[in-house]
């Protein structure tokens, strides 16, 4: 199973920071959808956490409660209370990597790739009309991400020198 790193955990704002750092003002869903992949493919990379963040099945894609929180009602955002400095080499480039790969996509496309993914099906089946659906699990992401050759969308594996 994976775990966090040895340092104090990252949250999800600081990861919600670091990704803004990278993209700038992006649209809300657009922003839990990359740090949902963020966190499933640095699981695949590094077999443990990037941050210590929770996603849910909803009906627009994987949601971190907490973030969906602190924005709730916006469109777009462009800041949150988070720190993007906290993370180590590796893990800046597992979210550059994501970036690059995901990052130029309408929200509607991450949308639509993630809810046609194990990960985001599983915890959404059976889900009742206007619910929310189950926490995605984590060995679920990572042993489903793992399947597609440690390769997001359009991109490399970072641990193999190429960039995505």
């Amino acid at each position: 199973m994976a775990s966090l790193g040895s340092g104090p955990p990252a949250t999800i704002f600081d990861l919600a920071a670091a990704i803004l750092a990278r993209t700038g003002e992006t649209t809300t869903v657009a922003l839990h959808r990359l740090a949902y992949y963020c966190q499933a493919w640095h699981l695949v990379w590094e077999d443990r956490l990037l941050a210590d963040a929770d996603f849910y099945a909803w009906g627009t894609g994987p949601v971190n409660p907490d973030l969906h929180s602190s924005h709730a009602g916006t469109f777009t955002i462009s800041e949150v209370p988070g720190n993007p400095g906290v993370f180590t080499e590796d893990e800046n480039e597992s979210i550059d990597s994501v970036v690059k790969a995901y990052g130029s996509l309408q929200p509607f496309e991450l949308s639509s790739i993630v809810k046609n993914e194990d990960p985001w099906r599983s915890a959404w089946s059976g889900t009742q009309p206007g619910k929310r659906g189950r926490l995605i699990q984590v060995d679920r992401m990572q042993s489903f991400y793992l399947e597609l050759d440690g390769e997001p969308v359009g991109g490399a594996d970072p641990a193999e020198g190429s960039s995505c």
